[in-house]
């Protein structure tokens, strides 16, 4: 077997883990090799905890085996210590004769560094430069290559394309299944934007539930260019953003942000506070923004089998074909994925 079906193997440790177990960190996996044996294989499984490197090693039973081993590890061993040490660090020490990596860590505080400790503790070390281990971790990569957020687009619609009734109580469209999907999704972005129109007239909390997360909640963030809000009860004062072009609303709180309405300027403001990225959850005229500027990288859409009145208000419709479509409860989930979104 050659180090390309070794990778493979390490790749596909590295779907073993959930997205929003592993939260901004990016999905890893690891194989320790010997002799065209696996003597151990690891992953990254949780945000905060062990990497992938680290698994593989604690599951070697006899140690003294690693030595002389070769280890491929889909993204380049971490070089800072952050919350579970240096995996370069540790790595030097196994004893192993050579390391491939599939990708090398975009991340400024590794960035070829881990590779650069390996080389100069003897280990020979070879990189791949797998694209398809980059697509394993569209957002880290997106966000370390652009230093922008990564936007997912997200939307639920009936069966008949509306989004909501034009008046009266709003009608729920997607059931509890569907939701539980939505809040994994959810899991695993750094922030979720609505409008000012969502705000008023959903009330949502923008919150993961559903699900068991270790890491922090997304930031909630509004878009809100008039300042409607100034004026209502609600309380934005845990973990809540605001962006507003009223200048009396951004003086009052500090939760509210004056900036210029352009969306684009509002993702550079993200990105400079480490916002990996963003779900833009709506209103259908907050998505239609992202799309005309094309400022999106991925769009969800959940069609339901609910149907809404013929003067209810229209979602979007999409041309492309999706990359993937699955039955979420009472819902098809469509998966649409723009390769040149945001990069101009």
């Amino acid at each position: 077997m050659n180090d390309l079906t070794w990778m493979k193997l390490a790749a596909d440790e590295a779907i073993r883990a959930m997205p929003y177990q592993t939260f901004e960190n990016p999905r890893v996996g690891a194989v320790i090799v010997k002799d065209g044996q696996v003597i151990a294989t690891g992953y990254h499984e949780k945000f905060g905890e062990a990497h992938a490197e680290i698994n593989a090693f604690n599951r070697v039973k006899n140690k003294t085996d690693i030595l002389g081993a070769t280890l491929y590890v889909t993204l380049e061993p971490c070089s800072t210590q952050g919350k579970v040490g240096s995996c370069a660090v540790q790595i030097q020490n196994w004893g192993l004769k050579r390391v491939v990596v599939g990708s090398i860590d975009p991340n400024p505080s590794t960035n070829g560094t881990g590779i650069k400790m390996l080389r100069s503790a003897g280990i020979t070390v070879d990189v791949l430069n797998i694209v398809e281990n980059k697509e394993i971790n569209p957002a880290f990569h997106y966000f370390y290559t652009t230093r922008l957020p990564y936007v997912q687009l997200k939307l639920a619609m009936s069966q008949n394309g509306s989004v909501a009734e034009k008046f009266g109580k709003r009608k729920k469209l997607t059931d509890e299944l569907a939701d539980a999907d939505v809040h994994r999704e959810r899991a695993t972005r750094s922030a979720i934007m609505i409008g000012s129109e969502t705000m008023i007239t959903d009330q949502p909390m923008l919150t993961v539930r559903h699900i068991n997360i270790s890491h922090k909640q997304p930031l909630r963030v509004v878009i809100d260019r008039r300042g409607r809000l100034q004026n209502t009860n609600f309380d934005f004062s845990n973990n809540w953003l605001i962006y507003t072009e009223n200048v009396l609303f951004s003086k009052q709180h500090s939760y509210v942000k004056l900036m210029s309405g352009a969306l684009k300027d509002i993702l550079i403001d993200l990105a400079k506070q480490n916002i990996q990225s963003v779900m833009v959850e709506g209103g259908p005229s907050l998505i239609h923004s992202f799309l005309k500027e094309n400022l999106w990288q991925e769009m969800l859409i959940y069609t339901t089998d609910k149907v809404l009145s013929k003067d209810s208000l229209k979602g979007i419709s999409v041309s492309q074909k999706p990359k993937n479509e699955v039955q979420v409860g009472n819902a098809v989930k469509k998966v649409y994925i723009n390769h040149q979104g945001g990069k101009q």
